[in-house]
């Protein structure tokens, strides 16, 4: 098995760190490259661990991509609002500016309720830049917080969708292929 080429990780327990019950990715002791406690996850069926360490494994871009497309083609019914907030993600992917970062923070905070289509614009918010007004002093977001976000719109999508391990289990080979090929994987 190859390391992932996009993954800058060297080890997987810099990844299971990140995590906030490091105990449940049931990495012990034992040095592993990311890609190969990746497999161990899913051989062991422990997809939602999987997903969560998959979202903090992958560079940002790559994990809002990964969060919004997921989302997107997950089954499910949203709202004209929900809607709008996974354009924004989707939008930003395809030109990450300062602006269109701000537009899907916006985009999030109009949702009363978290659906994927929020979290997915969460990350989008979350993966760089100051997370303060604009006109405030910068203040940088933790650096796991855009992979925590993109990995929830991924879990809730499964939820919503009635369809959980299947959905899941497409999204974690999505998330491998773009651990790999970057943000080209899947255009669209």
């Amino acid at each position: 098995m190859s390391d992932w080429e996009r993954v800058k990780w060297s080890d997987a327990r810099q990844i299971v760190g990140l995590l906030d019950d490091a105990a449940a990715a049931g990495l012990g002791e034992v040095a592993m490259r990311p890609r190969a406690h990746f497999a161990a996850l899913r051989a062991q069926s422990a997809r939602e661990v999987a997903t969560r360490y998959l979202g903090l494994a992958l560079p940002r871009l790559e994990t809002v991509a990964w969060a919004a497309r997921t989302v997107r083609d997950a089954p499910g019914e949203r709202t004209a609002a929900e809607t709008q907030a996974l354009r924004s993600a989707l939008f930003w992917i395809q030109d990450p500016t300062e602006a269109r970062r701000r537009a899907a923070g916006d985009a999030a905070e109009s949702l009363e309720f978290d659906s994927p289509e929020r979290f997915a614009a969460l990350a989008v918010f979350y993966s760089g830049g100051s997370v303060s007004s604009p006109d405030g002093p910068p203040v940088l977001a933790p650096r796991e917080a855009a992979g925590k976000f993109a990995a929830a719109a991924v879990l809730l999508a499964a939820a919503r969708s009635g369809q959980g391990d299947s959905v899941l289990d497409q999204a974690l080979d999505r998330g491998d292929r773009m651990a790999d090929e970057g943000v080209g994987e899947a255009n669209g």
